[in-house]
């Protein structure tokens, strides 16, 4: 099964929406205590991303001594935020709660801590546009706001959730501006090695880092990686992404609009109003696009990039775009130095996913939202659920 499958199968939804909507019973897995065994050792976790810092978290949960490598300047991956553009968080990656709320619970994993409300679901008034043969098309979603569970973060992101309940209780364990080229795994410890040729010892590795950087073979390891591990990072399709964010005087946009190639086999793209639901004046009006359709306003920088958008809602509403174009943010996946793409594509088969979770040797172990154990990927909760399998692997 692939992930486009499994959302088939899962979901009930009308319409297509950002990175499609899953019911809560096809969604969550086994989130069984995580119970160390005799396990007191080091552990080196490669990467501050979501799986990474959930990885430590749970770690500092169970007294095991770890340290954090990241390769950046500061934690997040690709789902920081943008707090400039307007008066709201602007999340330059993961913007939508795609499960039930009792993920961020499960993260947390502290009865003790309660969250607070910070999502909104769509409503039935929420209104879908679809421009296709020259022609905009708009309805409410009606009672199929009531078939998915995709949720808007308000005044919050994915990035303040972990800022808030995670980053507190491991940030002094983790190092920055350290890029791991090497790792060795050959002897009784693990030993990663930077590119300024430091080297960092631990019992077990757990490695967090985007799928694309060990297709482009950034880290090399000795022994080599198994054969079926190699040939599914080779063989992986990770689709290229972009967000862009627009802002105009006046709302003049439905709730989403997508085209007749919104969602296909080789990727996806849909504008959306990112300021929904927030405690704000500005209008603002996303674009996220994955895979090959990414890969046209990828083409572009710039003023050239401004252009082509603003013309491509301008043939939409006739106008309105550059009539009320205010300012611009973009965010290349692409162009981060430590990502290079959006994730792995959701018509790959699921084995990619299972097989790049699979641990090696008792010593490494992988986590992050291509490094799953189930049929389904690239998104925030994924990549803490991946993390909960390796440190309850890791413990044992």
């Amino acid at each position: 099964m692939d992930r486009r499958e499994f959302v088939a199968a899962c979901s009930l939804f009308g319409i297509s929406l950002p990175f499609q909507s899953f019911l809560q019973a096809c969604s969550e897995d086994d989130e069984a205590a995580i119970v160390a065994g005799n396990f007191d050792g080091s552990v080196l976790i490669i990467g501050a991303g979501a799986a990474g810092m959930a990885t430590a978290y749970l770690l500092e949960q169970q007294g095991i001594s770890y340290q954090i490598l990241e390769a950046d300047t500061s934690y997040g991956g690709r789902f920081r935020t943008n707090n400039s553009f307007t008066d709201f968080p602007i999340p330059l990656g993961a913007e939508w709660l795609h499960v039930s709320e009792s993920v961020f619970a499960d993260t947390v994993n502290d009865e003790s801590i309660q969250i607070p409300k910070i999502t909104q679901r769509y409503t039935a008034a929420d209104t879908y546009g679809l421009f296709s043969n020259g022609t905009l098309t708009v309805t409410e979603l009606g009672s199929d706001a009531n078939t998915f569970i995709d949720q808007k973060f308000i005044n919050y992101s994915w990035f303040d959730f972990y800022d808030e309940y995670i980053v507190p209780s491991i940030r002094n364990q983790m190092q920055f501006n350290t890029q791991i080229a090497s790792i060795d795994y050959s002897g009784d410890k693990v030993v990663a090695s930077d590119t300024d040729g430091n080297q960092y010892e631990a019992d077990k590795l757990v490695l967090t880092v985007p799928l694309k950087l060990l297709q482009l073979g950034q880290v090399d390891f000795n022994p080599a990686l198994p054969n079926n591990k190699q040939r599914t990072i080779a063989d992986a399709t990770i689709w290229s992404g972009i967000k862009i964010f627009l802002k105009f005087s006046e709302q003049f946009y439905p709730t989403f609009l997508e085209f007749d190639d919104s969602e296909t086999r080789e990727g996806q793209r849909m504008y959306y109003d990112v300021a929904y639901g927030q405690n704000s004046e500005d209008n603002v009006l996303g674009l996220f696009s994955v895979g090959k359709q990414a890969e046209v306003y990828q083409g572009f920088s710039g003023d050239a990039l401004r252009d082509y958008v603003l013309n491509e809602l301008d043939e939409v509403f006739d106008g309105k775009a550059s009539e009320t174009f205010q300012d611009i943010l973009v965010q290349n996946w692409n162009e981060q130095p430590f990502a290079r793409a959006a994730y792995l594509e959701d018509n790959a088969p699921s084995s990619i996913s299972r097989t790049m979770a699979a641990s090696v040797n008792g010593k490494l172990y992988f986590a992050g939202c291509s490094y799953t154990q189930e049929d389904d990927w690239s998104s925030v909760h994924t990549a803490a659920r991946s993390a909960r399998d390796a440190v309850r692997e890791l413990v044992r």
